[in-house]
């Protein structure tokens, strides 16, 4: 399988072997994917020609199979604009989760399905979230859990169960539904099995969430958002647990939802004082040096409480010990920092603020690295 390709610099060898896997693959590569990938392409690019823009589709294809970036990391890591040897410093998507099922137990459905499930996880460490959450799936039998948790919590947040990226995650209240309990919790489920369809997500069902209310001090950077900390744990092999270039992940723009896929920034922190190192990055490519809409100096702002925070990821951790690898996301709130969510296949983000690729490093930090040419040879 597969045995044309090849690391190769040269565009127009790439772009006849992606062409090669399209037509091996095409069970895979079906006229539905390819329209998924070209309107990707067409989201980074919209001024190319249309040739430009299939031959970056059959690219990207070949990138995927050759070094395991997505289409987003091709552009706003500027994977067009590097060299083999240079990709290859790079952790990226599809490479990165072998190094993590190896620091997860191997990475199996049942030790993965902890992180995807997000009501899995919040059972496990119900105390660490400090507040409330149900998971809906049926719009009989929830009935009286939903609304429960509606008279409680008038206004809610409304994610999917197991998806990822700030899709189809929002705030709701009653009043959006008529204030009416079954026809609220029918659209609720309707917009889990939309995402489902859509996003090839693995259920339909959806997870309430209470509010997170934020400490003042990290809510002067942006109001509207949750505004969280992604501290990345990693189980070293000293048998430590490593803060690896944590970040801050801040809305912009009145959003929600705080993402630099979306509309918001990413800043590099200090895992040793929580000082924030970097200026605000997107993947768009767009660098703020102060917050566009509040005027916050972004790089130099301490995160408060910061020793709290470390303290309580090496807590998490010592309850996950399947796990040597998770992103976490977390938030300050006036009574202390809460868990968002842990993330199974968390980013580095870090790559795209540096300009370059850490993978060296975490091979260096984890004591072991993958032995195969191409990442899916690896189990």
């Amino acid at each position: 399988m597969l045995d044309y390709l090849k690391r190769t610099n040269d565009i127009d060898e790439m772009i006849e072997i992606g062409k090669k896997i399209v037509e091996e693959k095409k069970d895979l590569y079906t006229p539905l994917m390819m329209q998924k990938m070209m309107n990707s392409v067409e989201s980074h690019i919209p001024a190319a020609s249309a040739q430009e823009k299939e031959d970056m589709v059959y690219r990207a294809i070949y990138e995927w199979w050759a070094f395991g970036a997505n289409v987003d990391e091709e552009f706003y890591l500027h994977f067009n604009e590097m060299t083999c040897e240079e990709k290859d410093q790079y952790m990226v998507d599809n490479l990165r989760v072998r190094y993590i099922n190896h620091l997860n137990s191997g990475g199996g459905k049942e030790v993965r399905r902890i992180l995807d499930d997000k009501y899995i996880l919040y059972k496990r460490l119900r105390p660490y979230y400090l507040r409330d959450m149900i998971e809906i799936s049926d719009p009989e039998k929830d009935l009286d859990v939903f609304s429960d948790f509606v008279k409680k919590h008038h206004e809610f947040v409304v994610k999917p169960l197991d998806y990822y990226g700030g899709i189809g995650v929002h705030k709701a209240s009653l009043d959006d539904y008529g204030s009416d309990y079954k026809t609220a919790l029918a659209n609720l489920l309707n917009e889990g099995a939309e995402i489902s369809n859509v996003h090839r997500s693995k259920s339909h069902k959806m997870v309430l969430e209470e509010l997170i209310v934020q400490d003042e001090s990290l809510a002067q950077l942006h109001p509207e958002s949750v505004n969280a900390v992604r501290a990345t744990a990693v189980r070293g092999k000293d048998g430590k647990i490593h803060l690896y270039h944590p970040w801050i992940k801040v809305g912009m723009n009145g959003t929600f939802v705080a993402s630099a896929v979306l509309d918001g920034y990413d800043a590099e922190i200090d895992p040793e004082t929580g000082i924030v190192i970097s200026d605000g990055y997107q993947e768009n490519g767009n660098v703020y040096v102060t917050h566009p809409n509040t005027g916050a100096v972004i790089k130099g702002f301490q995160i408060p409480q910061w020793g709290e925070m470390v303290k309580m990821v090496g807590e998490l951790m010592e309850l996950m010990p399947e796990f040597g690898y998770i992103g976490w996301d977390l938030v300050l709130t006036p009574n202390g920092w809460c868990v968002m969510e842990g993330n199974y296949n968390g980013d580095f983000m870090f790559q795209l603020i540096n300009g370059r690729g850490y993978r060296k490093e975490f091979e260096e930090l984890i004591g072991w690295k993958l032995d195969k040419e191409f990442w899916w040879q690896a189990q």
